[in-house]
């Protein structure tokens, strides 16, 4: 186990999904909200935190995307998962679309919520030193990135809350890793034409980069299996803000398998 990432498994059911997380929180704050709703016995599924967070905070490495998908097929060999879906989101849906590359014959389905795409999220240098600010702990930065994320539309209780988790649930040497990986990588190239089915979800609130628009040109252009839906009522945390209409989207497209 000691080479292992952190995980914990949650259901008995034949179909198994590998959930993962974003850059603002582990899979336990984040989709906690989202537990009751999961259909525990179709399911089972592997809530994944990746290194330097939550159940993996204590792993060192290097966080970076070639990293995260030989933790992920690691961990799928050790509970012998010979397929698998994934839940990705944000950042992580890097992961996902890299082992779509790597790993194609074991994939079965790919939910992409509120996705960074294979090209990245570049953006200019003080926009990154903003976003460095913030993952080494400046509050005030990261409050600012959450309400931005929310379209304004949650309340102080809600940043506040996404803020400490942040904090209290990953180290900031990940953190930092992170960004750079998500904001310096394409492998567009490389994923362009992969036939995994997917389905893409955004939030109606979500920043304007993480909407449909943008999400036609490269998620549903690049993946012929593609599919795209908006979720009312939320921005680039739907588990958080909608976990009962997400749940229910998610898993009413994984059933088609």
């Amino acid at each position: 186990m000691n080479n292992i990432i952190g995980h914990k498994l949650y259901g008995k059911g034949l179909q198994k999904v590998v959930v993962l997380h974003d850059w603002f929180g582990d899979t336990t704050t984040n989709y906690d909200p989202m537990l009751e709703f999961l259909d525990r016995d179709t399911f089972t599924f592997a809530f994944v935190d990746l290194r330097g967070y939550g159940r993996s905070r204590n792993i060192s490495g290097e966080c970076t995307l070639e990293e995260g998908v030989s933790d992920i097929l690691a961990l799928v060999d050790f509970l012998k998962w010979s397929s698998f879906d994934i839940i990705s989101h944000s950042m992580s849906a890097l992961i996902a679309q890299y082992l779509t590359i790597q790993a194609s014959s074991r994939l079965k389905r790919i939910v992409a919520i509120t996705p960074v795409p294979a090209c990245g999220t570049p953006a200019p240098d003080a926009v990154i030193s903003f976003l460095e600010d913030a993952a080494l702990r400046n509050e005030i930065s990261a409050r600012q990135i959450i309400q931005f994320m929310t379209g304004y539309q949650q309340g102080s209780e809600f940043v506040d809350k996404k803020v400490t988790q942040w904090y209290e649930t990953s180290n900031p040497e990940a953190r930092s890793a992170y960004l750079k990986m998500f904001s310096q990588i394409d492998f567009s190239e490389q994923a362009n034409g992969g036939l995994t089915p997917f389905l893409v979800i955004v939030g109606a609130n979500d920043a304007e980069g993480y909407r449909e628009p943008v999400m036609q040109q490269t998620f549903i252009k690049w993946y012929p299996n593609a599919e795209l839906i908006t979720l009312q009522g939320c921005g680039h945390y739907p588990m958080q803000e909608q976990p009962l209409q997400l749940a229910v989207a998610i898993q009413s497209y994984l059933k088609q398998a």
